[in-house]
């Protein structure tokens, strides 16, 4: 499939052709720029507020799934540009190469699952006590607990990503933390949760998911989450408290 055989959808269309996609639901919204054709479709949007276009390209079994996402992001990259939009990633659902446009390169790729829930299974033990944390004045203690624990901590607290810090705190000591991220739909997204290295294990962890996806929910009626493939303990987790997998990317990093 050529680019000229993309045709330019709206959101409306978009959903009825991938049959109410989980992903397309809450990750997405009118700004959407999306394509379709024979072989599937294909988005870009923003993925946080403020920008930082992500897109991607979901091919059926039966075609060439790497070179038509290759197609579709040659399309896309043709239509972001006439709104002054540059793609920073880009996904695929299956492990084929993707030919990128003249000019293109591929700085990294990882595979992670996209999750969300809409109800949660339990509620968080009834002796922890949860404190909200702000993320500007509190940003400094919030990214030094994360560093400390977690080498590849990805909180980025005092940005303005966070729509709510949660903290547990024992005789005074930060214990955990965790984060609800706003997509750029406004949808709640959890973040940067890390539990003390010597806390592991005790059931912390869970107890901060299941509040902030409570949270989340009471305000939006869905939480999301992404975690990476290989995380296999997490995504047990995330599914034994109500999660379902909408999609497994392998997304690249796109550079000029």
């Amino acid at each position: 499939m050529q680019p000229s055989t993309w045709r330019q959808v709206d959101r409306a269309e978009l959903l009825r052709l991938s049959g109410e996609d989980p992903f397309l639901r809450w990750g997405t919204d009118d700004r959407v720029l999306a394509i379709a054709g024979p072989a599937g479709w294909a988005w870009l949007h923003p993925w946080r507020p403020g920008g930082r276009h992500w897109g991607g390209a979901f091919v059926g079994p039966d075609h060439d799934g790497g070179a038509l996402a290759g197609s579709a992001l040659s399309r896309l990259i043709s239509l972001a540009q006439a709104r002054g939009v540059t793609p920073e990633w880009f996904s695929t659902t299956d492990s084929s190469p993707l030919p990128l446009p003249a000019g293109w390169e591929q700085a990294g790729v990882g595979e992670w699952h996209f999750m969300w829930a809409e109800d949660v299974t339990e509620r968080a033990p009834t002796e922890l006590t949860f404190i909200e944390l702000d993320d500007a004045a509190d940003a400094a203690t919030i990214d030094a607990f994360g560093q400390a624990h977690n080498a590849a901590f990805e909180g980025f607290p005092g940005i303005g990503y966070a729509l709510l810090w949660l903290g547990i705190r024992e005789r005074g000591e930060l214990v955990a933390i965790g984060a609800l991220h706003a997509l750029a739909t406004g949808v709640p997204h959890l973040a940067g949760i890390v539990t003390h290295t010597e806390r592991r294990g005790q059931g912390l962890g869970r107890a901060m998911v299941t509040e902030l996806t409570r949270r989340a929910i009471a305000v939006a009626g869905v939480s999301t989450l992404g975690v990476t493939r290989t995380n296999t303990a997490a995504v047990r987790l995330y599914q034994r408290l109500g999660y379902r997998t909408a999609h497994t990317f392998r997304t690249a990093d796109l550079t000029r």
